[in-house]
């Protein structure tokens, strides 16, 4: 397993580093608000049953059910679920410390919603994943799956995944592609400041301060 496989991504909610060749303590993914790239989704697609698999901090899950959709919304943190099910006390949104492969639950869901969860996945379970996802599928859900993409702008593979890669496991797990495009991931600059050292990463920067990271946004149905 390689260094990012390794990483605590229940414990970097907790103040401690995500990986360890660099001092990341603060939550990387964290912008305050919801995925602009997400809200493009919500605002283009019919409200119904969503799954916000790797929730985090649950800016999309409140996004989503802002919008009329029916949110569950799961991590395998137990500190950021935690501060979810506080921090949204007021909203009918269900959160829930799951293992996104395998998650027991038991509910289909018309969209499923992945935002930079995929590469958070160690390499070896991606596949694992990706049938759990579809186990949680009908003929009609449409899966959104959002990924870094290898760029000299972007985050370092493995992280960064070629489309290609990503595509066999897609395929592999009862899945076909509908679309793909090339989009941006907003993240916190601070927080990985000596992690792009550490790796001479020459990640842009926009006007708010924030990470303009390369994905790749996929949307995928059902195989059947």
């Amino acid at each position: 397993m390689n260094e990012y496989d390794r990483a605590n991504f229940k414990g970097v909610y907790e103040g401690k580093s995500l990986i360890e060749t660099a001092n990341i303590t603060t939550v990387p993914w964290e912008i305050g608000v919801p995925q602009p790239i997400v809200c493009d989704i919500l605002d283009n697609a019919s409200p119904g049953r969503l799954l916000d698999v790797g929730c985090g901090f649950g800016r999309n899950a409140k996004a989503a059910f802002d919008r009329g959709y029916d949110v569950t919304a799961i991590d395998t943190a137990s500190a950021a679920i935690e501060q979810c099910q506080k921090y949204y006390a007021d909203a009918a949104i269900t959160f829930q410390i799951r293992d996104a492969c395998n998650t027991e639950l038991v509910s289909s869901f018309n969209m499923i919603l992945d935002s930079a969860t995929y590469h958070a996945i160690p390499a070896m379970q991606r596949k694992d994943y990706l049938t759990e996802m579809h186990r949680l599928a009908t003929e009609d859900t449409i899966f959104h799956l959002i990924t870094f993409a290898p760029s000299i702008y972007g985050m370092p593979t493995p992280l960064a995944n070629e489309l290609s890669e990503i595509s066999n496991n897609v395929e592999s797990s009862g899945w076909k592609i509908i679309s793909v495009e090339r989009v941006e991931y907003k993240g916190n600059a601070a927080a990985i400041k000596d992690f792009q050292e550490q790796k001479k990463l020459n990640i842009r920067i926009d006007d708010d301060g924030r990470t303009r990271l390369p994905v790749w946004h996929l949307v995928l149905q059902t195989n059947a």
